[in-house]
């Protein structure tokens, strides 16, 4: 069983992920041609940007078991909702620039989600080097 931190960190970036993967979903179905999605992806905007950001919180507190690099992706994504976020609410001539930042968020949260899923405690890193038995 993963250590508590672990969970939580592994717990924010899978809802954040599984946020982002239904935006795409709805924006897509919409897209291509049922405009009753759009409510959905409306509304999945507000929910992708809080747990965005409660993510970050969540990055924050557990900063010291989270390390540096996922600390930094867990902020950039969070960022990159917010601009998102922004772009589709202005609507009108920037609606390519919104696909293309969510093209470049699907990539982030990917990363974030890869990093946070691969991670392991400071304390674990160091104790399995110590404790792996050497080949002569």
């Amino acid at each position: 069983m993963p250590q508590p931190h672990l969970i939580w960190l592994r717990s924010a970036a899978t809802v954040l992920i599984s946020c982002v993967i239904a935006q795409a979903g709805w924006a897509s179905a919409y897209l291509g041609g049922d405009p009753d999605y759009l409510v959905q992806h409306r509304v999945g905007a507000w929910v992708t940007l809080a747990v965005a950001w409660l993510a970050v919180v969540v990055y924050l507190v557990l900063r010291r078991s989270a390390g540096r690099v996922n600390v930094a992706l867990a902020v950039a994504t969070a960022v990159l909702v917010t601009v998102q976020f922004t772009l589709g609410r202005l609507g009108g001539d920037l609606r390519a620039l919104h696909i293309f930042t969510g093209v470049l968020l699907a990539v982030l949260v990917t990363a974030l989600t890869s990093w946070t899923y691969r991670h392991r405690l400071p304390e674990e890193a160091a104790g399995s080097s110590s404790s792996s038995p050497r080949s002569v």
